[in-house]
């Protein structure tokens, strides 16, 4: 077993991170969070700007400037004294995290590793047994804690590109949520209705030689498929992916969506800070970012601040560039809980990011989840080692009480790693996280 998932884990083929980079924009939004007691209406006069948008229930506002050299307008507001912050919105996509396609020899070496057909229950569900006695959850030792926690009176929310409300292994554990971008917040909107045909195809699941799911840097496509599906949403499934390795993990817990990213990766940097604020009208225990970006957003950083105050755990992905860098953020926030990605040998994964920004590592090699239709697949990267470490942090609230983040105990109970990966020595966080030690 260790050897095939050495084999796939160098291969470097990262499923769908998704990172935020700053799209080119025509440079006239801004995001300004206004001074207790000032006017966005006196701003507007001021700078010639008009509202388009508000944080809901704050001071933070998205204003427009038309036909203004930005630069300016961006230096008047930050000085104007009723300005608490100001900063450029832009439009922002997420790209996955390698270039490389996915061959069809590792297609098939993949599917021969797995059963994709046999089924068990779970929690009351009719699942895929590959997917609950998957090799994450025996090295992480969580399910040696079922009979401790199983997440139960939790909630965990994710920012993402929504759900599949209708897969039976979720369906039962689904909040509603909220979408931010006016749909239904779930992943299978604006699906032409060959895509929606191909989605709603017979088959217990994608694990098998006929079909095997991936999400690559271009479109999510059924492979060993004639059907020629070359025109899935560039994003469409990570969602979904999310939810299922949180809920394998921390099975009681409820689920809720918060949709900022459409299925082509593309939203704006307020739409973000908007989602994060409204998570904490949700009464939620966790929040899980599988995001990044190089971008230092003060509004951000501020907003991550508000949801920490009220004792929420916030987890978010290294990224997988296969670099050190410091500057990744969420993960680098105080307090944010940075994941990385290892196989299941421990060792670093060939894609992962690793440094200051991480605080803890989780296998992101290989995991099975829930995608789209029902059905299952594998997926690689930080994007998915995140809700491992997310539905973590949800079997310790369980126990320990809503309204404390319990990230600390994850990350001081993780097992020490470094003597198995020489030369990065002290850039893997506390280690891989051990739930056995957690709930001790």
């Amino acid at each position: 077993m260790k050897s095939h998932v050495r084999l796939l884990a160098v291969a470097g083929f990262i499923l769908s991170l998704l990172t935020l980079s700053r799209a080119n924009s025509e440079g006239q939004q801004y995001i300004v969070a206004l001074k207790n007691g000032e006017s966005v209406a006196a701003l507007n006069k001021a700078h010639g700007t008009k509202t388009v948008g508000q944080v809901h229930d704050t001071s933070i506002y998205l204003v427009e400037s038309i036909g203004e050299d930005d630069d300016k307008v961006l230096k008047d507001l930050k000085k104007d004294k009723a300005v608490e912050t100001a900063e450029n919105n832009g439009r922002v996509k997420l790209r996955s995290g390698n270039e490389a396609p996915l061959s069809p020899i590792l297609v098939q070496q993949m599917a021969a590793l797995l059963d994709g057909q046999t089924r068990t229950t779970f929690f009351g569900t009719n699942v895929l047994k590959a997917y609950v006695e998957q090799p994450a959850l025996y090295v992480t030792r969580v399910n040696e804690v079922r009979s401790v926690s199983t997440g139960a009176a939790t909630r965990v929310a994710f920012i993402d590109t929504g759900v599949d409300f209708d897969h039976p292994a979720l369906r039962p554990w689904l909040e509603p949520g909220v979408d931010l971008l006016g749909e239904n917040g779930s992943e299978l909107d604006g699906l032409s209705q060959q895509m929606a045909t191909l989605i709603d195809q017979q088959g217990t699941s994608l694990l098998d030689h006929r079909f095997l799911f991936v999400l690559n840097q271009s479109m999510a496509s059924l492979l060993d498929n004639d059907s020629g599906a070359d025109a899935f949403p560039t994003e469409f499934g990570h969602g979904t992916l999310v939810a299922g390795v949180i809920h394998v993990v921390a099975p009681d817990a409820r689920i809720v969506p918060i949709k900022a990213f459409d299925a082509n990766g593309d939203t704006t940097m307020f739409t973000i800070i908007s989602a994060i604020y409204r998570t904490r009208e949700l009464n939620i225990d966790v929040l899980n970012m599988s995001f990044s970006t190089e971008e230092d957003s003060e509004t951000l950083r501020k907003a991550i601040f508000a949801l920490q105050s009220d004792g929420v755990s916030v987890v978010a992905s290294a990224g997988n560039d296969a670099s050190g860098s410091m500057n990744l953020f969420p993960a680098s926030y105080p307090g944010v809980t940075g994941v990385a990605a290892t196989d299941f040998d421990d060792r670093l994964a060939s894609f992962s990011n690793y440094g200051k920004a991480v605080s803890v590592s989780a296998p992101g090699a290989f995991l099975v989840s829930t995608v789209p239709g029902g059905k299952y697949a594998a997926a690689w990267g930080t994007s998915f080692s995140a809700p491992m470490v997310a539905g973590a942090n949800a079997l310790l609230a369980s126990v320990r009480g809503h309204g404390r983040s319990v990230s600390p105990i994850i990350i001081n109970t993780a097992d020490f790693i470094d003597s198995l990966n020489p030369g990065f020595e002290k850039k893997l966080g506390t280690g891989r996280i051990n739930l056995k030690q957690a709930l001790k």
